[in-house]
């Protein structure tokens, strides 16, 4: 059956103010199985499963602050009224698919033991104290400073991480789970650690759908922050062997086998590149600026994803798995370096969407 849109927000904009490629909203993709599907795909744009399971139902991820997940199970009342929400599936620990966990008190929450493990990595607080150093230091006139507060402000600015309480969850399982609601089959299982420590995908093979979480991008420049790239590799063939009708990416519109592979090329493409220039001993975040502006990147359909600077958080990834001698900082201060660095890369890219990145005129921002 085609994907029929139930309801939704009705924005004209994204979060983001772009033109929306698809409506955001709770689309019906098989029988008794959903989707929230949030364009274009950027930052905190996370998609969302919902499975009617005859008389109860299965949440696969939660949105990244309380607001953005109590309007979607709003728009999801006419379902869960009838079949309540009784478990939560965590496809990851990124915020924007698990900080809305403690909306569901009584419901039974499942992630892989790697998710729970790697829940704590950043908190609700930080992100806050970082919306406010991104507010403050886009004004400073140093210029480095200033592009990463204005890419760190613009890329926080929809969300609002007041008041969250970071739930793990309930319930753990390592490689594979087979969960049986209602006689309804779920087969979760785990291909991390790759974009982070504990990815997995929801595969229900009789309404023949699969959640992806942020294994699959589709539309938007996919991200390793854990690696190795491998096992994303891996993970994506795997959802090109599923016997599916509909994937539900983490990121973009509902995506095809066809999106899948693309990604692989994706991968594959940056990682030859990356490699040449990491024996060169070129540092990620040049090698990453010279591949994003070179003509051969521009010739590429990777060149019209949404957030092509992520190319730099992956290249941290891929060379310190290569070996590659990095800068030793600590911690927080080595993501906040990187993303300094993103940032920058941003700047260079004034095609490339969301354009609120990179735009400093606010009049352009509408629809916020």
């Amino acid at each position: 059956m085609a994907a029929q849109w139930l309801a939704g927000p009705q924005r004209p904009l994204t979060r983001f103010g772009e033109k929306p490629i698809f409506a955001e909203g709770l689309y019906r993709i098989a029988q008794d199985s959903y989707a929230w599907m949030v364009p274009n795909g950027s930052w905190g744009e996370t998609n969302i499963g919902l499975l009617d399971c005859g008389g109860e139902s299965v949440l696969i991820d939660t949105c990244w602050d309380l607001r953005f997940t109590s309007e979607m199970l709003k728009m999801m009342q006419p379902i869960t009224g009838s079949a309540p929400i009784t478990c939560v599936i965590n496809t990851h620990a990124d915020g924007d698919h698990c900080w809305g966990n403690q909306l569901f008190a009584q419901s039974t929450i499942i992630a892989s033991k790697a998710c729970v493990d790697h829940i704590h990595h950043t908190s609700p607080l930080a992100m806050t104290a970082m919306q406010h150093v991104g507010r403050l230091s886009r004004h400073l006139p140093i210029r480095t400073l200033s592009n990463f507060g204005h890419y760190m402000n613009e890329m926080l600015e929809p969300y609002d991480f007041r008041g969250i309480r970071v739930r793990p969850a309930t319930e753990t399982f390592e490689q594979q789970k087979l969960l049986n609601v209602k006689g309804v089959e779920l087969l979760l299982m785990e291909v991390g650690p790759g974009h982070t420590d504990g990815d997995i995908i929801v595969y229900v093979p009789e309404r023949r759908v699969a959640y992806t979480g942020d294994i699959l991008f589709a539309g938007s420049t996919p991200v390793a922050w854990a690696g190795p790239v491998e096992n994303i590799v891996r993970g994506l063939q795997k959802l090109m062997e599923l016997d599916v009708d509909v994937l539900v990416p983490g990121h973009g519109p509902l995506a095809t086998h066809a999106m899948v592979k693309q990604q692989i090329d994706y991968w594959d493409f940056l990682q030859e590149h990356l490699h040449l220039a990491c024996q060169r001993g070129i540092a990620p975040q040049h090698a990453v600026h010279e591949l994003l502006l070179s003509s051969r990147f521009k010739d590429t359909p990777f060149a019209k994803w949404d957030s092509p600077e992520r190319a730099i958080s992956s290249a941290f990834t891929l060379y310190r798995h290569w070996g590659f001698e990095l800068p030793a900082l600590p911690g927080k201060l080595g993501i906040l370096n990187v993303m300094r660095h993103q940032a920058g890369m941003a700047m260079c890219m004034p095609h490339a969407t969301p354009s609120a990145m990179h735009c400093r005129n606010p009049k352009l921002l509408q629809g916020r």
